[in-house]
């Protein structure tokens, strides 16, 4: 029985020797590469730095207003936009589509599209109808030979290509818990050099 005892002790250590044999290198081997892991995560990429928030590219077509849209303006003086507190994106092209009936500018940017093409987008609340509003729009765009309207719910989008630039315009009913701001109509303009 004894002979029994001093057998299964000299196995069980042998087990023992050769486990930490085989075992030792692998626990220092991932030391070494905890160690490498931590030393690379250390050194982080620099993130780009932010651009100047201007568009990539500026408008290269010369905006030029046809008589019909220049007679909409005509008629509605009273009611366009002035861009008397520079509100407005830098080069926006007003003088082909004003904005009508402004009660508070939202928003005005130069963008770039995905394609590359410059334009402005700019949004605004309005205290008139979008009715009232809608018809501005309407008898402004009417002219362009692509001129088409849809109406999806409340909202009406109007699209029409004008001297080089295609025009998307949206007119809804106001929602102040997304424009922060009191009103009956907001309005947004996306212009898109073609």
């Amino acid at each position: 029985m004894k002979i029994r005892y001093v057998v299964l002790s000299v196995l069980l250590i042998g087990v023992l020797i050769v486990g930490a044999v085989f075992m030792m290198p692998k626990l220092i081997s991932d030391e070494k590469a905890t160690a490498e892991e931590t030393s690379t995560t250390a050194v982080t990429k620099q993130p780009e730095p932010i651009k100047n928030n201007l568009p990539d590219t500026t408008a290269t077509t010369a905006i030029t207003v046809p008589p019909e849209m220049q007679t909409v303006i005509e008629e509605n003086t009273e009611e366009i936009y002035v861009d008397e507190a520079g509100l407005l994106a830098g080069s926006y092209p007003s003088q082909m589509v004003p904005l009508y009936g402004v009660q508070n500018v939202s928003e005005s940017n130069q963008i770039t599209n995905a394609s590359g093409k410059p334009g402005w987008k700019a949004a605004y609340v309005s205290d008139y109808s979008t009715d009232e509003i809608l018809v501005f729009y309407q008898n402004l765009l009417a002219s362009a030979p692509d001129y088409t309207e849809e109406a999806v719910s409340e909202s009406t989008s109007l699209k029409g290509t004008v001297s080089g630039y295609t025009i998307s315009i949206t007119i809804s009913p106001n929602n102040p818990d997304k424009t922060d701001m009191v009103g009956n109509s907001a309005v947004s303009i996306f212009i898109e050099q073609v």
